[in-house]
């Protein structure tokens, strides 16, 4: 799963590619303005960015941000994340434009959704996998393969990989009653019925780091003698 944002000036072509993605597992971020662009990387951090050229049927008009000058944008503040243009540019010198602008992939309309999003996955690929960036409230949860850690508004808390792959598969299996026998298996490798706390030890430990209270829980519920189920609600 990947956040990925979509930048597209036409609502349906938007539309189709959040439909086609949601449906893959993704998280599908849409923006038909540079200025509304540029505020979703600010805020949610994509994975990956895909954006349209052209964006002049958008709100902003014909005088609003165009492609190369979103991405030039995204990489002056920062953003290293991969970038694919999407667009019906097809000439050469649009290319090169595209590339200098800071574009990793250039792909020309009309295209094939399946296709589409193996190019992304390659990307994604190529600098390490998605970084598995989920958003409550204000706080971040940081789930890459180098940065794990719950970001709060006052300070970080870093997690271990073991409690990294505990979280990622709560938040990855919301909403279900997990048991520790399917959570021994599943995040520990261990086979079911083996005697041990660890579980609950961890549990306990994640719990304290996302400042979840036990008796009144927004992300890890308690079932006596049943499991934990996960039922934090993303952004």
């Amino acid at each position: 799963m990947a956040r990925i944002l979509f930048v597209e000036d036409e609502a349906e072509v938007l539309g189709t590619l959040k439909k086609y993605f949601e449906r893959q597992g993704h998280i599908v971020h849409g923006a038909r303005t540079g200025e509304d662009a540029l505020e979703i990387v600010d805020k949610f951090q994509p994975d990956v960015a895909v954006l349209d050229v052209m964006l002049q049927e958008g709100p902003a008009g014909p005088d609003g941000m165009n492609g190369f000058e979103i991405c030039s944008a995204l990489r002056d503040q920062g953003f290293h994340r991969p970038i694919l243009f999407l667009t019906a540019r097809t000439s050469e010198e649009d290319k090169i434009v595209g590339f200098d602008a800071g574009a990793d992939n250039y792909v020309t309309k009309p295209f094939s959704l399946p296709v589409l999003e193996k190019r992304i996955e390659a990307m994604l690929k190529r600098v390490g996998g998605a970084r598995y960036l989920y958003h409550y409230g204000d706080i971040k949860v940081e789930l890459g393969p180098n940065d794990m850690a719950i970001h709060h508004p006052d300070g970080d808390e870093p997690l271990s990989k073991r409690e990294a792959a505990l979280l990622k598969f709560f938040i990855e299996n919301k909403g279900l009653i997990l048991s520790r026998d399917t959570l021994l298996e599943r995040v520990w490798g261990y086979r079911a019925g083996v005697a041990t706390r660890t579980v609950d030890t961890h549990v306990l430990t994640v719990r304290k780091k996302l400042r979840d209270n036990a008796q009144e829980p927004q992300f890890i519920r308690t079932l006596h003698g049943v499991g934990y189920q996960f039922i934090g609600e993303e952004n």
